[in-house]
């Protein structure tokens, strides 16, 4: 089995992938664009991308990629995310003089606090990856660089961790869709079970958003997470992505059929469970 993710190895997406999918092959892609188009064609059995995260909310290069190939969700992990600054060991003792600080750019926006209290005219660089980050300041070890990851990253590049869990709140924690063509199981802590539409208005006019949300309401359906996005066509033309518990099977081919005759154009992506791994602490 062949599952692709975000990398290069010390990724967070490489650990939830790692958490999911345990001796699996597990292949690394530079973006979400390769990594989806991977998978599109059927190069990949599963990959594993970042959705959405407690401070940042939901990451939306991979909503609007989803958009465009519309992929099936098989799983849902739900990982804690601890941020740690690292740098060359060569460093170490002299942190505080860095810079330079490279991340990806959630993993930034979740560590700003932290950032402005102590680096607040150091240079940022957002890139494509935490993993990639530590890997730029692994191959730099003459620069005063640090990166912002996980402690796998540190690990895997060889960095050391000089400041821990930077993160603005605690309780932080990122989704991680498996997305491929065949359901699965895993062996974590399982959750509820979930599932995701993608849906356009029929037209735009008084109430259309109204009539839509009415369905689930009639049903009793708990809607988890509702947004929208841009089609990228023109201006006023969205997309709306539900996330919902997911009902009785009959409800929910209720709901969908009603959608269809009410004219909303309605995607199912995914009918899924969610998993639960626990972060490594030390």
């Amino acid at each position: 089995m062949k599952v692709g993710y975000l990398g290069p190895r010390g990724s967070f997406t490489y650990s939830a992938a790692g958490n999911f999918f345990n001796d699996e092959v597990l292949l690394p892609y530079e973006s979400l664009t390769a990594l989806l188009e991977e998978q599109r064609k059927g190069a990949l059995d599963y990959c594993v991308v970042p959705i959405e995260n407690t401070i940042e909310g939901s990451v939306l290069p991979t909503l609007d990629l989803i958009f465009q190939t519309l992929p099936t969700i098989q799983a849902e992990i739900v990982l804690p995310i601890q941020q740690q600054l690292m740098v060359h060991p060569a460093h170490a003792e002299t942190w505080e003089k860095t810079e330079l600080i490279c991340s990806h750019q959630q993993a930034l926006a979740q560590s700003q606090v932290f950032l402005m209290k102590h680096f607040p005219t150091v240079d940022i660089e957002q890139i494509g990856s935490t993993a990639q980050g530590a890997q730029k300041v692994a191959d730099h070890p003459n620069q005063r660089y640090a990166a912002i990851g996980s402690r796998d990253a540190a690990e895997q590049f060889g960095l050391t961790i000089v400041q821990e869990n930077i993160q603005s709140i605690s309780e932080n924690e990122t989704r991680f869709w498996v997305l491929g063509e065949h359901p699965l199981t895993g062996d974590l802590p399982q959750g509820k079970n979930k599932a995701t539409l993608l849906f356009d208005l029929a037209s735009d006019h008084p109430g259309a958003l109204y009539q839509c949300l009415a369905i689930f309401a009639a049903e009793s359906i708990n809607l988890t997470k509702i947004e929208s996005r841009t089609q990228k066509t023109k201006l006023g033309e969205y997309f709306f992505i539900i996330d919902l518990e997911t009902p009785e099977t009959e409800k929910l081919s209720r709901v969908l059929l009603q959608l269809k005759e009410k004219n909303f154009a309605v995607t199912l992506i995914g009918d899924y469970p969610t998993y639960l791994p626990k972060v490594r602490k030390s």
